[in-house]
C-alpha cells in the first residue's frame, strides 16, 4: 500500500460544516454505503454532542480532483451526516431544532432561502455547544485510489454491524462489483450516474426516511412494493444481495449455488468450497459488458413491474399467501432467470402484459415447489426448476421475425437515473438531440460523430479516474423539441426537466433501421484516430436504449489512466463544454489531474 501522510487532529463541527457548505466533502459511491442511520441514532449523536461524550475518529482522504482539493469520507458518513442535516433543520433534538443564527454558513443559507428556520428553536447557547463539539479527525493526504479502497476495506471488514454483503462489498472493485452497486441503485431509485457525489447531496439517497422529511421511501421501491424483500432487508444491502444472485443466474453456465460461501468466493474471498472465482464470474460479465448487463437486469425488471401495473404485488400474485415472513426472493429469482433467458439468450418478445400476468397468476402455488430458509440455494436445483419455470412462461413470449439485435425491453428507470441531478452543468454528462440537422428536410449530421467523439475524449481527460455518459435522443433545448415535433411528429417524454425525444424517426428517415445504425457507429468507433483500448472501450459501450419505447443510445467514455489525443489534438470538459488545448495548455491541465 502506498505510503502517504496521515495527520491526527481534531476540528469542531463549525470547520467541518465550512468544508460541506463549499462542497469539498465527497462520497465515492463505489465503496461507501448508503445513509442508513435513524432518527432515533440521529439524535443519540447529537447528545453525544450536548454531553461532550466521545464518537469514533472520522477518516477523510485529502486528494485532488479536477485541480480541486477536496476530502474524500473513509469512515465517518453516518455521523457527518446526521450532524450537518441536524444543522440544517432537517429533524428536531427532543422537539427542538437547531438555531441557524448560530453559524455564519447557516446563516448565509437561511438568508438565501436556502434553509428555512423550524420551530420551536434551540437555545444559542446549546445550539453553540453543538457547533464548537470537536470531532476526532484523521486526514489521509496524498492518497491513492488503491490506498484508499484497501484502507476502508480493512475498516469495515471488522463485522461493526454490517451485513455479510456489506462486509463483502467493501472497498471491492470489478466487474461484479460495480454492475451489482449501480443495477440496485437503479432499482432503489438512487441510481444518480456519478461515481463520486458531494455529501451534500447524498441525502436523496438516503434510505432512513423513516420520521424524517427527506430520502427515499422504502416502500414505494420496486422490492418492498412487490413484496419480495422486506424494508429491513433493504437496510442492510439484502436488494444488493439480491442483485447479486441475479447476476450470477445470469452470466454464469450452469446456474450456480446461491449462497453465502458462493457469493464471497465470487467476490474473491477465499472460502472452503469449489465456485465460480471472481476471475471466471469477471470474465463472463465482460462478454456481455457491465452496461449492457445492467441494461438487461433493469429491463427484466421494468417488464415484470409493468406487468403488474395497476394490479397489485407481484409477490401476492405469484404466491396466494397472506402474509410473507422472508419476501418471495427464491421465488422472484426463479422467473427473473427464465426471463432472462427466453429474452436475451433465446430472443424472444411478451405477447402482452396480460399474457405473462396470467401464467404468473399462483404461479407457485400449482405443483412447483421451491427451496425456503436460510440456506444455500443448490445448483442442482436450479438445474431441475429453472428449465421448467422456463417452459412456463414461455407460452406468453413469441420469436420476432426478423430477429433484431436491440432488444425491445422498456430501460426508463436507467433514464431516469442518466437524467438525475445537473446534467446540464455536469462536465461529465453530454446530451444530443439525434444524428440529423433539423433543417427541411432533415440531413444527416455528418459532423456529429467527430464532436461525440471529441466530447468523449475530452471526458477522459478531466482527471485521472473520469468516467462520463453521452446520451443522444434527449433535446439539448426546447427549440430542438419543438423542431422535432414539427419535422418528425415526435412527441417528447419529460424525464427530470429533460426532453426525451428519440432517435428511431431519424434513423428511418435516413434509410437504416436499428441494427444496421449500431453496426455503422461501431465500426466508426472502432476505426478513430484515438488510443486503441480506448476507441475499444467506447464502441462496447455505445448501444440503443429503450425509454417508453424511444431509442436512444448511451455511450460511456472511461479514463484509461492517461491523457488521450483525438486525430492529434487535445480536448478536455469545461463545464458544459468540450475544450480543445494547445499542447502548452493541455500539459499544464495534465499536471494537475493525472
Amino acid at each position: 500500500m502506498q505510503s502517504s501522510e496521515l495527520s491526527v487532529q481534531g476540528q469542531n463541527l463549525i470547520q467541518l460544516y465550512n468544508q460541506y457548505y463549499r462542497d469539498k466533502l465527497i462520497v465515492d459511491r463505489r465503496y461507501q454505503r448508503k445513509l442508513v442511520w435513524t432518527r432515533d441514532e440521529k439524535e443519540k449523536l447529537i447528545d453525544s454532542a450536548i454531553n461532550k461524550l466521545p464518537i469514533p475518529l472520522i477518516l477523510l482522504a485529502q486528494r485532488k480532483r479536477a485541480g480541486v482539493e477536496i476530502f474524500e469520507l473513509i469512515d465517518g458518513l453516518q455521523r457527518l451526516e446526521a450532524f450537518f442535516s441536524f444543522m440544517e433543520n432537517k429533524y428536531s433534538y427532543r422537539g427542538e431544532y437547531f438555531d441557524l443564527a448560530t453559524t455564519g454558513d447557516t446563516l448565509a443559507k437561511l438568508h438565501a432561502r436556502e434553509l428555512t428556520q423550524q420551530k420551536p428553536v434551540m437555545s444559542r447557547e446549546t445550539s453553540l455547544a453543538i457547533a464548537n463539539y470537536q470531532i476526532p479527525l484523521s486526514i489521509y493526504r496524498d492518497a491513492a485510489t488503491s490506498s484508499i479502497d484497501e484502507v476502508f476495506r480493512r475498516i469495515n471488514s471488522g463485522g461493526r454491524r454490517l451485513s455479510l454483503h456489506e462486509i463483502r462489498q467493501a472497498g471491492v472493485t470489478g466487474p461484479l462489483a460495480d454492475v451489482v452497486r449501480r443495477t440496485s441503485a437503479t432499482i432503489r431509485g438512487d441510481g444518480t450516474f456519478a461515481e463520486a457525489l458531494t455529501l451534500s447531496e447524498m441525502e436523496k439517497l438516503s434510505i432512513s426516511r423513516r420520521d424524517l422529511t427527506y430520502g427515499l421511501d422504502l416502500d414505494r421501491i420496486f422490492w418492498t412494493r412487490h413484496d419480495i424483500i422486506g424494508a429491513e432487508d433493504i437496510r442492510s444491502s439484502g436488494d444488493e444481495e439480491m442483485v447479486l444472485d441475479l447476476v450470477l443466474d445470469a452470466v454464469l453456465d450452469p446456474w450456480p449455488t446461491s449462497g453465502w460461501q458462493n457469493r464471497d468466493v465470487a467476490y474473491g474471498l477465499p472460502r472452503k468450497i469449489t465456485s465460480a472465482t471472481s476471475e471466471e464470474v469477471g470474465a463472463a460479465i465482460n462478454t456481455i459488458g457491465v452496461e449492457n448487463l445492467q441494461q438487461r437486469i433493469v429491463a427484466v425488471i421494468e417488464l415484470l413491474d409493468d406487468v403488474m401495473r395497476d394490479h397489485g404485488s407481484l409477490g401476492r400474485h405469484m404466491v396466494h399467501l397472506e402474509s410473507y415472513e422472508r419476501g418471495t426472493q427464491r421465488q422472484f429469482q426463479a422467473i427473473f432467470a427464465a426471463l432472462y433467458e427466453l429474452v436475451f439468450i433465446d430472443g424472444l418478445q411478451p405477447r402482452s402484459m396480460d399474457a405473462i400476468r396470467g401464467v404468473l397468476d399462483n404461479f407457485w402455488g400449482r405443483d412447483l415447489s421451491i427451496p425456503t430458509g436460510g440456506s444455500a440455494w443448490g445448483k442442482d436445483k436450479k438445474a431441475t426448476l429453472y428449465p421448467e419455470v422456463k417452459r412456463r412462461l414461455r407460452r406468453a413470449f413469441f420469436k420476432p421475425e426478423p430477429k433484431s439485435a436491440a432488444v425491445q425491453l422498456n430501460s426508463r428507470l436507467l433514464i431516469e437515473s442518466y437524467l438525475s441531478g445537473p446534467v446540464n452543468e455536469d462536465p461529465l454528462v453530454e446530451l444530443k438531440q439525434g444524428f440529423c440537422v433539423l433543417s427541411n428536410p432533415p440531413t444527416e449530421n455528418v459532423d456529429l460523430f467527430d464532436e461525440v467523439m471529441q466530447t468523449a475524449v475530452g471526458m477522459a481527460n478531466w482527471s485521472r479516474d473520469a468516467s462520463g455518459f453521452i446520451l443522444i435522443g434527449v433535446a439539448d433545448k426546447p427549440s430542438a423539441a419543438d423542431r422535432l415535433k414539427e419535422l418528425f411528429n415526435v412527441s417528447p417524454i419529460e424525464i427530470h426537466g429533460q426532453q426525451v425525444v428519440g432517435t428511431s424517426e431519424q434513423i428511418t428517415h435516413l434509410g437504416y433501421d436499428v441494427d444496421s445504425w449500431w453496426r455503422k457507429w461501431q465500426s466508426k468507433i472502432r476505426s478513430a484516430p484515438v488510443d486503441s483500448d480506448f476507441r475499444n472501450n467506447l464502441a462496447h459501450s455505445f448501444s440503443p436504449i429503450i425509454c417508453d419505447g424511444k431509442v436512444l443510445w448511451i455511450m460511456k467514455p472511461r479514463s484509461t489512466g492517461k491523457p488521450l489525443s483525438y486525430n492529434q489534438r487535445f480536448f478536455v470538459r469545461m463545464g458544459a463544454s468540450t475544450h480543445e488545448m494547445g499542447t502548452d495548455e493541455f500539459l499544464a491541465h495534465v499536471a494537475l489531474n493525472f
